[in-house]
C-alpha cells in the first residue's frame, strides 16, 4: 500500500479485499431515524457531556452509521449554520484516517460548550469495520456511512478524491477550509478558533 503525497491514501490503495462489493445498508430502524432527526443539532464531547448552546442535545456518540444521501446531509448543514462544522471525511482501511482519530475526539472535546458540531463521514468502507474502527478510537461525535464514496456518493460532492480529507464550514455554512492530508495536533482547535472568532 502506497500513501499518495501529503500522507492522504487514494482509494486505490484499498487492499483486494477492502475492493469486494459492500452489504446493502438496509432500511433504518426507527432508532436510527430519530439518531437522523438528532444529527442535525448534535454537538461535541463526550456522552453526557455539555451541549454546544442551550436546548442542543447532547452529542449521539458513535452510534449508527447513518446513511445520508446528498440532499439530505445538505439539509442537515442548512440547520447547523450559525455553528462551525468540522466534518471529517475517512475509512477504516486507510492508516492516516485512523491516526488522525484521536486528535479529532481530542478536540471535538475540548471544544464542548462552543458553537461548534464534529460529523465523520465513513466514504467507500465495509460498514462493520468502520464500526469497529470508531469504537476503537472512543470516538462520541456522530458519523454517516457513505457507501458509494467518490464513486456518487457525499464524498464526490466534496470534492474528495483521497483520505483523509476535514473540511472546516463558517457559520454561515460556507465551506471555507480545507485540510487534504492527515491533521496535524493542535491543527482543527486552531481551525476552529479562527472560524469562532471571524465576524
Amino acid at each position: 500500500m502506497h500513501p499518495a503525497a501529503g500522507g492522504a491514501m487514494t482509494f486505490r490503495d484499498r487492499t483486494a479485499r477492502a475492493r469486494r462489493p459492500l452489504r446493502p445498508s438496509g432500511v433504518p430502524s426507527g432508532a436510527v431515524l430519530f439518531a437522523l432527526c438528532l444529527l442535525a443539532v448534535a454537538c461535541t464531547g463526550g456522552p453526557g457531556s455539555p451541549s454546544g448552546s442551550p436546548g442542543t442535545p447532547a452529542t449521539l456518540g458513535s452510534g449508527p452509521l447513518v446513511a445520508r444521501t446528498a440532499d439530505q446531509f445538505g439539509s442537515d448543514l442548512d440547520r447547523l449554520k450559525g455553528r462551525v462544522v468540522v466534518i471529517n471525511f475517512w475509512a477504516s482501511w486507510c492508516a492516516p484516517c485512523r491516526a488522525e482519530m484521536p486528535d479529532l475526539e481530542r478536540a471535538s472535546r475540548e471544544l464542548a460548550g462552543e458553537p461548534v458540531t464534529f460529523i465523520g463521514v465513513d466514504a467507500s468502507d465495509e460498514r462493520s469495520k468502520a464500526a469497529e474502527a470508531l469504537a476503537r478510537a472512543g470516538i462520541t461525535y456522530p458519523t454517516v456511512y457513505d457507501r458509494k464514496g467518490i464513486y456518487g456518493g457525499l464524498a464526490s460532492q466534496w470534492s474528495v478524491a483521497s483520505l483523509p480529507q476535514t473540511w472546516f464550514l463558517d457559520k454561515e455554512g460556507r465551506r471555507r477550509v480545507r485540510i487534504a492530508r492527515q491533521v496535524r495536533p493542535g491543527e482543527v482547535r486552531a481551525t476552529v478558533n479562527r472560524l469562532l472568532a471571524a465576524p
